[in-house]
């Protein structure tokens, strides 16, 4: 395993927390899963997924919305198995890497029984994480 993981403070998971369903949001709205600024690191929605992926607090029962856009029909398997911020983030970052679009530009949920298997998936390397000083060189996109 590749540890490119930029280092982050174990005090910005609550930020990561807060930040997850914003750029969830954006990501089922635009399809955008450009970087953003979160303190003094820039951070992609699939970054935060992985910072996320164990963490077993539970989802805030006001955003499962968001997870049933992303879980489409199998939104109660989602709820069922896991109910977490690392379930979601399992599902989100599966649902990023099956990137699909709709004819208006909004992500789509892939086909087939997805969600089960994003539920059980293990933690990904970070080999496809960019490093921190190649993150210094790209623009926060503040839109």
């Amino acid at each position: 395993m590749n540890m490119h993981a930029i280092p982050v403070p174990e005090e910005l998971m609550s930020d990561y927390r807060a930040f997850f369903p914003k750029q969830l949001t954006r990501y089922l709205e635009t399809g955008d899963l450009n970087w953003r600024e979160l303190g003094q690191h820039y951070v992609s929605l699939h970054q935060i997924c992985w910072h996320l992926w164990d963490d077993e607090g539970l989802f805030p029962s006001h955003f499962h919305s968001l997870m049933k856009r992303v879980c489409g029909h199998e939104y109660r398997i989602w709820e069922r198995k896991s109910g977490s911020y690392g379930g979601a983030a399992r599902t989100v970052a599966a649902h990023i890497d099956n990137y699909l679009m709709k004819a208006n530009g909004h992500p789509r949920a892939p086909m087939g029984w997805w969600v089960d298997s994003a539920l059980n998936a293990n933690k990904p390397s970070t080999d496809w994480l960019l490093l921190e000083d190649e993150l210094k060189r790209l623009p926060v996109n503040a839109a």
